[in-house]
This record gives C-alpha cells, structure tokens and sequence, in this order.
C-alpha cells in the first residue's frame, strides 16, 4: 500500500501541536506532540483523496540529537478499510527516512503485522511530507466471544485466512510465500483458533 502523510507543525494546515514544552531541557528532550496527520493516496493533499488520519503522538527522545519516538494509529475514512485501523510505532530521525513497526491493527486489518517505509518527499519550515509504502500481513476476524461446551464456557475467536497488501520480496524477486495461519490455541489458553 502506497500513501502519503502529511505532517504540518505550522500554518494553514496545522495538524501537530505542543503539549509539552520542556523550559529548560537539552535538545528540546522529552517534548511532546499530538498529532492529527492526513493520509492521502498522492503527494498534493489539496488534489489527492484522503484515505485517512494519523493520530497519534511524538516525543523528543534524545538528549544530543534530533529524534522523535512515534506512536500513531491510522484511521482508514474512506475505502476497502474505511473504520480500519493500523497501529504504527517507532522512531522519526533527523534523516525523515526510515522504518516504522506494524503493530496491530483492527476491522478489517485485525492482527496486522509488518512494516511502514517512510521518506521525506516534501520537507519546509511550516510542514513534511512522507512517503509511506506499507508491507502488512493481517488476519480479520470473522467472530469473537464465548461458547458453551459441557457447562464450561470457553473463549473463541474465528479468523479468516491471512492476507497481506504487498508479496515479499528478496534480491530474487518476489517470494509469493503465504504466511501459516495463527493458532491462538498454542499461545492463549481456552482461545480456539478457526479459519474460515
């Protein structure tokens, strides 16, 4: 999945502001900021559908350099994931290039795990723009909540099979390996693991 985040700490647009501004702190260290970022699917915000909200969280965490620890959760609005969402953490470095983790996820894009590429396409005084291409394996589930079996209540959960947005790819090429369904069983107890 290919998109763009739109960061602006300034201006028109302004979607990141301070809550917490260290007085007297090396590097700006442990200020914070809340963040309504938009995801568009095109670099032009003003000519670009949105897709969605990256609402979130950064925090100043380095006492010598620029680097800003990240936590989001992108809130699909429109499309195949409209009320999805994907949990999205790590940190933002002075180069605005790099990796952030996948999570979780929910709805459609329940137990998404893999990862988010970013790159500073657009940097100014007022606002970044991000490229994010994001590679995610995802399991939605169908059903989730309690059955009786023998006057023992237990915990279920049915999954439909894996599914991902991009194939993996090596130096050769794509891969094409699915990934092996979850079985909840083996890690949660009294959990019931089902495709469907």
């Amino acid at each position: 999945m290919h998109l763009f985040l739109h960061q602006a700490w300034g201006g028109p647009t302004k979607n990141q502001y301070a809550v917490v501004i260290p007085p007297d702190s090396p590097n700006g260290f442990g200020g914070t900021a809340a963040n309504d970022w938009v995801i568009t699917d095109g670099l032009d915000a003003s000519r670009s559908n949105t897709v969605g909200r990256g609402q979130g969280f950064t925090i100043n965490n380095s006492l010598s350099k620029f680097s800003f620890y990240t936590s989001f959760n992108l809130v699909f609005e429109n499309g195949r994931f409209n009320g999805s969402t994907l949990q999205i953490t790590g940190v933002l470095p002075q180069s605005a290039n790099g990796e952030w983790s996948i999570t979780g996820g929910t709805g459609e894009l329940a137990l998404a795990r893999g990862i988010a590429k970013f790159k500073a396409v657009q940097m100014s005084s007022l606002s970044n723009v991000y490229e994010l291409t994001l590679h995610a394996y995802y399991s939605p589930m169908d059903s989730c909540g309690q059955y009786d079996f023998n006057g023992k209540s237990q915990n279920y959960m049915s999954v439909r099979r894996n599914r991902k947005f991009n194939t993996l790819s090596n130096n050769r090429g794509s891969t094409g390996i699915p990934i092996e369904q979850p079985q909840f069983d083996k890690y949660m107890s009294n959990c019931v693991s089902s495709t469907g």
